[in-house]
């Protein structure tokens, strides 16, 4: 069994919030994927991070990455790695800065040349981007010379808008299954009912995953639609459930090829990410927990 490469940011968040003194998480979409991944992997250093930071970060994030069975592909682009302040409002909702600006943000993204291992030591690769010509550049080259290496692409919501839509179509042309939400998906399609944006997404690439919070998601390969129900969860943090569900499920899928199997492992591991405030750590307990979630779960195939 070889590696999941999870290509996307690490970052540590500046929290505040109303009433509790501020306070400092590791986050990004990177980090939650990889955790997912780690979730249902059967050993340790299956999930492989990369991702840039700086080397005031580093042992921290190294630390970080070793509590959760993550092997670290982190590689040092300047002192400071990527920070983002997080601001919450009395009912919940959040806004986020990046502490350096959106160019240094941008500066620390990983891209496939970054990943340290050779294609053939890779059972897939997790992307989390929006439609950005020079990544989907860096993307093409390594399809060209990794074109076994399954890759998923997690839509970012800065690319889920109708006018982005051609865009977004040639990007998915370059891998073999994209995750999306809901929200994105109404959005990109100009939809507001379920059955209109799977009729869309049918086309977009081989395998989508639609998720849906906490009504599940759907696995839609082709003609065929399944619907995987959420794991019942009371939800402490809600911060990376979906980037967890799609490591998880590219981790499960690389190794069993089915993607509804994947599907109830992805929803259980992002059940136990939710159910923790922050990413949670990974170990035999985790594990084992997201395995007998996962069994008890009923797909059901949609006409």
């Amino acid at each position: 069994m070889q590696q999941i490469a999870i290509l996307s940011h690490i970052v540590v968040d500046e929290v505040h919030q109303p009433g509790r003194p501020p306070h400092t998480e590791v986050g990004g979409a990177g980090a939650y994927a990889a955790v997912g991944t780690s979730l249902v992997a059967e050993r340790v250093g299956r999930s492989l991070l990369v991702s840039g930071t700086g080397s005031a970060d580093l042992a921290m994030l190294r630390a970080w990455c070793a509590a959760r069975g993550i092997a670290d592909g982190l590689f040092v682009v300047g002192e400071h790695g990527p920070r983002t302040r997080i601001d919450y409002a009395a009912d919940g909702e959040r806004v986020e800065t990046p502490r350096f600006g959106l160019a240094h943000f941008d500066a620390h993204t990983p891209l496939p040349e970054h990943v340290p291992v050779p294609p053939a030591e890779l059972d897939g690769a997790y992307l989390f981007h929006d439609d950005e010509e020079p990544y989907w550049a860096a993307v093409a080259r390594y399809r060209a010379r990794a074109a076994a290496v399954p890759l998923l692409w997690e839509l970012s919501a800065a690319c889920t808008r109708p006018e982005r839509l051609a865009s977004v179509r040639q990007r998915a042309e370059l891998v073999d299954a994209v995750s999306i939400n809901r929200t994105e998906a109404f959005e990109l399609f100009g939809v507001d009912r379920i059955p209109a944006a799977v009729e869309a997404l049918r086309t977009l690439a081989p395998l989508v995953l639609l998720r849906l919070g906490d009504e599940g998601s759907l696995v839609i390969h082709g003609d065929t639609v399944v619907r995987v129900p959420a794991v019942p969860v009371t939800a402490v943090d809600p911060t990376g459930g979906g980037n967890s569900y799609t490591g998880a499920f590219l981790g499960a899928w690389a190794v069993s090829g089915d993607p509804v199997g994947a599907a109830r492992l992805a929803s259980a591991a992002a059940a136990v990410v939710v159910a923790t405030e922050g990413a949670p750590p990974v170990g035999d307990a985790e594990r084992e927990l997201v395995r007998r979630s996962a069994g008890a779960l009923a797909a059901t195939r949609l006409e």
